[in-house]
């Protein structure tokens, strides 16, 4: 899988802040069988623009109050996500998402949502921005030292574009390699894979997401709520963004509303507790009946071939941890 991706070496980031030249580009390759991933022209990755984006991610000067940064909610032991916070989406593949947030408030690319977060979500001071520390890395990805919104926006959608997840077990399995799953995770990938099994209609491609919205039966009272809210339309009430799966052992509690704890209890509402609503989405072939009604065994092997989908390296890899000294 290694030889279809590229991942950034830790001294290749902690090392450009001594860049002062032009930006040096980074070739982004992907994980076999993703999507290609589209960079915009006018915000090309650069080692010094993912070093910015990277040390913005985790300092706490973004925020006004200097109180919070991104990674306070998006913790990399947890797939850049968090218990700590209600409803927090991973910041993983993200370069491949067309919108952002669980009811897609915020369309278009990796730099309109940074804009986002920059500009609306932290309403960041760039007073806070102007210290020697970070004046050099802007210097060193923007040609000079001033601190912009726009700036720290483009610096963290490059960053966003490495955080790319796709060498789990199931990877492995997938390139060949058959020994990686076990039975158990065997028989629960072709569960998932099924149409008894119902996951993979919106747990998509190798992303495992289709990046779309769906009422997946979990409330009766939906009007309104979800994509609704952005649209005004009623088929999207009670519509969610379909998150990614990929790591998802790590990034409990699920569901928009953190309603489950692990994953077991989202098999068992697959399982035995959908919803109907008006607006349930058509791929929910058993909502009238409560769902396909895995038994015991299939709820077990659906749920360690979840557990298969663990990215362990990118999970522990030191050039997406903080470059923030003591952290």
């Amino acid at each position: 899988m290694w030889s279809c991706m590229r991942r950034l070496s830790a001294a290749a980031v902690l090392g450009c802040a001594a860049c002062l030249g032009a930006p040096s580009p980074l070739e982004l390759t992907v994980p076999a069988q993703f999507p290609p991933m589209v960079i915009p022209e006018d915000n090309p990755t650069t080692v010094e623009g993912v070093a910015l984006g990277r040390r913005l991610y985790y300092d706490k000067r973004l925020s006004p109050d200097a109180s919070r940064a991104c990674a306070d909610c998006h913790l990399q032991s947890q797939s850049f996500s968090s218990t700590n916070a209600t409803g927090v989406l991973p910041h993983v593949n993200l370069a491949w998402a067309e919108s952002f947030l669980w009811n897609g408030s915020t369309e278009g690319t990796l730099e309109d949502a940074m804009h986002m977060e920059v500009e609306e979500f932290f309403g960041t001071d760039v007073a806070l921005l102007k210290e020697p520390d970070l004046e050099a890395l802007f210097r060193a990805a923007f040609g000079d030292d001033e601190p912009t919104t726009d700036r720290a926006a483009l610096a963290l959608a490059q960053w966003q574009r490495t955080l790319t997840s796709g060498d789990s077990r199931d990877d492995r399995y997938v390139g060949g390699e058959l020994s990686a799953l076990t039975a158990s995770e065997i028989r629960g990938r072709d569960l998932f894979y099924s149409e008894r099994g119902e996951c993979f209609h919106c747990h998509a491609t190798r992303l495992f997401s289709d990046n779309q919205f769906h009422n997946n039966g979990l409330d009766a009272e939906v009007a309104g709520a979800g994509r609704a809210a952005v649209t005004g339309r009623s088929l999207d009430d009670g519509c969610y963004k379909t998150p990614t799966l990929r790591n998802v052992a790590q990034t409990a509690p699920y569901m928009h509303d953190d309603r489950f704890a692990t994953l077991e209890e989202v098999i068992a509402f697959y399982s035995d507790g959908l919803v109907a609503s008006p607006s349930v989405d058509p791929l929910m072939q058993n909502v009238h009946d409560g769902g396909p009604h895995y038994t015991a065994e299939e709820q077990t092997d659906l749920v360690a071939y979840l557990r298969a989908l663990t990215d362990d390296e990118f999970l522990s890899n030191e050039a997406l941890a903080s470059p923030i000294a003591g952290e």
